[in-house]
This record gives C-alpha cells, sequence and structure tokens, in this order.
C-alpha cells in the first residue's frame, strides 16, 4: 500500500503543475519535492505503480521529460482511504481527506450497503463500536445477542412471527409437567466439523440450571439415541417457550473451545464467524448448515470509529445521517424500554426516602426536557410511562426533594450513541437539588457493583411478546443483583405461577406495575427502531426485528435480469 508520504508527494507535484500535463526536466521535480535525483526517480516510479501518473523521461541533458497526471488529488485521496477502510483504519482515512468528515461519509457511503464480491453477494454495514462478546452463556448486549442468534442454535426457536418453532430439536412432548423429552436431528455439525451429540446438549442444560430461569432443571439424560429429557423438581408447561432464550443455545463444550471463542464463537447456526476485531466483524454462510443456508453468502459490520459514527446513518446503502430524519410506517417503538435501575440492596436507593425522590426526579418527563432540542428526533426516543410501549405505570407523586446532600454513582455503558446526552440530564437535574454526581463508565460491568446507585440500562428484549419479560427479569436485566430479596423472590414467584399453570397467559402488567411500584426502576424513554425501505435498495425482506436489527438468514439481494422480459 502507498504512504500517506507518496500521497503528499503527489499532492506537491499535481498542485505546484495545477493538474496539467506538463514538460520538465528531473532538476525540476527534485527542487519541488526537496530530494536527490534517485529519490526524485523512485517517487515518480512508484506513483506510475499507483497509476497516479505517467513518467516519459527523455534521453540527454536539456530536453524534457513528459509529467502526464492520470488522477486527480482527490482522486487519490480518496482511493486511499478506501484502501484504510479495508483495513478498518477510520482515524487515517479522514486524516488524508484532509479531517474532511463530510468526504469521508461519501467514500463510506460507496463502500458500504451491498456489493457482489467474488460471485457472492455481500452486505456490509456500519456500527458504532465493536461486537466483543458473542457467547450467550454469559452476559450480552442487544446487538449481540442478534448476532449470536445468528450463529448458534438451540432445541427450539422462535420465527419471524415469533410464534414456537423447531430447531435442534424437531419435535417434543410433555411426558408430565415435571419431564419432557426432546427429539434431536441427526447429522448436526458445528461450524468446525464437530458431530452435534446428545452429551453435548446434556453439558449445557448442567451449566444452564445454574441461571434463575431456569433452576428448576433437577437433571438431564439421554434415554435413547437422540433424545434427550429433562427433569424438573417444578412443574413447568412452558419449558419449550423458555428454551428459545439466548441463553438456551447449545454451545460447545469448554475443552473443545478456542481461547478466544466469546470473541469467535463455534455455533450450528446459519452464519459462521471469520473475522471479529475491533474494526470488522464478518459473518459468513455456512454450508453445512442443518436448516434452510441463507440466501446472503457473507455479511460484515463495519465499525466505524466513535468520533465519526454522528456522520453515518446506521442503513444499508445511504449511511450518511440525513438532515431530517423521518420515521416512516416501517418503524416501531422498541418492545420494551431504556431505564434507570436502583440499587435497592446496598445503594442509596436501600432507604425508600431516597427511592421515592429518585423515582420523582428522574421521571421519563422531568429527563426528556432535559434533552437538547436538536437532538431529540436524533436520538429517536419518547417518554416512556411504562415498561412497555402503551404501559401506564401510576406511582404515587411525594416529595421531590432529596434525604441529604450526599453523592449519587451513576453507571452507564461507555459506547452507546444515546447515553451520554441521557447522563447530561440526570447530572444536571440532581445538581440543582445541590447533589454531586460521580459518573462511571463501564463495558460490560462495574469492578464494584455495590458502590453504584443509578444504572443507566437498555432492556434489550428479543421479542415483542409479553412473556419475553420472564428472560429479561430472571436472566439478563441485573435486577436480582440491586434489588430486595424479599422483592425479587415475589417477581420470580410470578412467573413460576405462571410456568406452573396451563395456558395462563403471562401476568407482564403485573410485573411492570410492580417493579415501578417498589421503586426498583423507572423507565426513561422508548426509542423508535426500524429499517427504512428507501435505504434497502436491492435487499428483500429486511424486516426490523424487537432488537433493532433484520434477520440475515432471511433477506436475500434481488438480482437484476440481464435480458428484458417479453
Amino acid at each position: 500500500m502507498s504512504s500517506p508520504r507518496l500521497r503528499v508527494q503527489f499532492e506537491t507535484l499535481f498542485e505546484h503543475y495545477k493538474g496539467q500535463d506538463s514538460g520538465v526536466q528531473l532538476e525540476e521535480i527534485t527542487g519541488i519535492l526537496f530530494c536527490t535525483r534517485r529519490n526524485a526517480r523512485i517517487v515518480l516510479n512508484k506513483m506510475e505503480e499507483e497509476g497516479w501518473l505517467e513518467w516519459r523521461p527523455a534521453p540527454g541533458r536539456g530536453k524534457l521529460s513528459q509529467l502526464i497526471f492520470k488522477r486527480s488529488r482527490s482522486d487519490v485521496s480518496e482511493a486511499l482511504a478506501r484502501r484504510y477502510l479495508e483495513e478498518g483504519k477510520i482515524g487515517q482515512a479522514l486524516k488524508v481527506l484532509d479531517n474532511d468528515s463530510a468526504k469521508l461519509a461519501q467514500v463510506v457511503e460507496s463502500y458500504l450497503g451491498v456489493v457482489h464480491q467474488e460471485g457472492q453477494q455481500v452486505v456490509r454495514l456500519p456500527y458504532y463500536r465493536p461486537l466483543t462478546n458473542l457467547n450467550p452463556s454469559i452476559q450480552m448486549r442487544r446487538s449481540e445477542l442478534h448476532i449470536a442468534q445468528q450463529i448458534f442454535s438451540g432445541l427450539t426457536q422462535l420465527d419471524e412471527r415469533e410464534m414456537l418453532q423447531p430447531d435442534l430439536a424437531h419435535t417434543w412432548e410433555m411426558l408430565n409437567p415435571r419431564q419432557w423429552r426432546f427429539y434431536i436431528r441427526p447429522s448436526v455439525r458445528f461450524h468446525n466439523g464437530d458431530l452435534l451429540t446428545t452429551e453435548m446438549i446434556v453439558d449445557c442444560f448442567s451449566k444452564l440450571k445454574h441461571k434463575r430461569l431456569f433452576s428448576h432443571i433437577e437433571r438431564v439424560d439421554t434415554p435413547g439415541h437422540l433424545i434427550v429429557d429433562v427433569h424438573l423438581n417444578l412443574d413447568d408447561y412452558k419449558l419449550p417457550l423458555l428454551l428459545a432464550e439466548s441463553c438456551a443455545k447449545i454451545v460447545l463444550p469448554e475443552d473443545r473451545r478456542a481461547e478466544n471463542f466469546d470473541l469467535s464463537p463455534v455455533g450450528t447456526g446459519p452464519y459462521r464467524v471469520v473475522q471479529n476485531d475491533e474494526k470488522r466483524l464478518v459473518l459468513q454462510a455456512f454450508d453445512g448448515y442443518f436448516g434452510f443456508r441463507p440466501l446472503l453468502d457473507r455479511v460484515e459490520v463495519w465499525v466505524i470509529d466513535e468520533a465519526y459514527s454522528s456522520m453515518v446513518f446506521p442503513s444499508l446503502t445511504k449511511p450518511i445521517k440525513p438532515e431530517v430524519v423521518n420515521y416512516s410506517d416501517e418503524v416501531a417503538l422498541d418492545p420494551g424500554s431504556t431505564l434507570l435501575l436502583l440499587n435497592r440492596k446496598n445503594g442509596l436507593a436501600a432507604s425508600d426516602d431516597w427511592a421515592n425522590y429518585f423515582s420523582q426526579r428522574l421521571n421519563s418527563l422531568n429527563l426528556y426536557q432535559q434533552l437538547p432540542q436538536d437532538k431529540i428526533v436524533e436520538l429517536g426516543v419518547l417518554p416512556a410511562l411504562g415498561l412497555k410501549p402503551g404501559w401506564y405505570h401510576h406511582i404515587r407523586k411525594g416529595v421531590a426533594t432529596p434525604p441529604a446532600y450526599r453523592t449519587v454513582t451513576v453507571a452507564y455503558h461507555a459506547q452507546h450513541p444515546m447515553f451520554p446526552t441521557l447522563v447530561k440530564g440526570i447530572d444536571s437535574l440532581l445538581k440543582q437539588d445541590g447533589l454531586t454526581v460521580q459518573l462511571i463508565k463501564y463495558d460490560l460491568t462495574v469492578e464494584n457493583t455495590e458502590e453504584v446507585d443509578i444504572w443507566i440500562k437498555p432492556m434489550g428484549i428479543a421479542t415483542n411478546r409479553d412473556d419475553a419479560l420472564a428472560g429479561w427479569l430472571l436472566n439478563y436485566s441485573d435486577i436480582e443483583a440491586s434489588s430486595r430479596e424479599q422483592d425479587f423472590n415475589y417477581w420470580a414467584q410470578v412467573v413460576q405461577q405462571w410456568q406452573a399453570t396451563e395456558n395462563a397467559p403471562f401476568p407482564a402488567k403485573l410485573l411492570g406495575q410492580s417493579l415501578v411500584e417498589k421503586k426498583q426502576l423507572i423507565p426513561m424513554f422508548h426509542c423508535w427502531l426500524g429499517v427504512s425501505k428507501d435505504h434497502c435498495g436491492s435487499l428483500q425482506n429486511a424486516k426490523c426485528n424487537a432488537l433493532g436489527w433484520f434477520d440475515f438468514g432471511k433477506v436475500w439481494v434481488k438480482p437484476e435480469p440481464t435480458e428484458p422480459a417479453l
């Protein structure tokens, strides 16, 4: 790859001769570039190899050689910027474009979207941060949850209409409310070629029962070939539905995993990871997938550095953020909310007085008024009156004054496009009441969670179903670690009663109201999610899911006919 210095030397020549082909002597070039005759020849030859110019030396002293420009200064800069983009060097790409973010946005736009490469259909998507943890067995953020669904399979799954469907288990039956039998597909292989065995499923379930949602699993065995029996110590009519949760995906046993499994895991899903680093995640369609092979051959998620993330719009073919964001009919509110999780166990909110104060002072309408007006449309948020859109959780009004003058510690994800703005609003409201605010930024968790009084959390539930709250509450929400024991036991008991009752509707609103009334959390905002059809180009079936992405395995690129239709 050409060096930045070579580009600067080309620009120097281009500006000196105003881009016009010229007859020159080599001594003139040495004077312009401040180098020797030998170095001047080397530089000109390198520029010629790059295709930037043509150098025709004339034999004999006093004769003029021909300098012919084949590329403009902007052509060379943009070509070099594209090559830096291929290496993930966003900062250097911006530098060669004279730190002009508009130019870089144009280069990014031309590079992302739907492309055809070596006969394969490829989609390149921009994203604002690396996707560093793709292991469904441990805590994951919302976008990682989506990616994990493309890489892994579970015994069951929810389809695009959010209906329960077979996956690794082609069918199942309830022998009684405390014993379920699953029949496993034969000849399923992991991305590395390992054959899936029932022993691997038993190994996964032995770890799964340590999670609160599956703590009622007593044992798992294999009474016959390709049969897995799950024995429970509590009645559960909903087990197949709960096994569609991301944490129940089947993963390789630990002794068969590579050291970088969390970053580059191996599953049995429709896509396999071929690259994942700070600049790019590349997923390749798995030809050995037991289901329908994806029509899209490869998906590349390109990380746009945080400093430049505001100039690209997360779409397919038009990543430049428009001056006006128009939400079309294809855009809907996320199925949960962004919320404030109060530390009712050992933070300031362990006191009812502090919990009441936070609930009154930091309610969604107060925070919404703190947002800069020019940021509201860009952030795509609405005040949340309840845990889910359309819900209203009534809170008795109290005195919104702090019980004492203390330091309030607020923790939030360091890499999130919305949270820094929200934190400023919280900081402003609390400081108006004479409180000191300490902010903690983190990636996955905080070293000492007991020090945190308030967490800013996205719910990140994967479906629009009300019963998705069960997995969120017991597995992903961190509520157990921040709540009073008697409160959490009550919420867990509500879920268990639903599991133990056949055909019972999930008590979602009851749970939501209780979580708010107990001052465990404060719903803040609902966010707009969607994939604009104007941005999809030739990509078909790109329907937005509850996690704000589209299912890679269900989309396809509509080819152009080579001959006109008769």
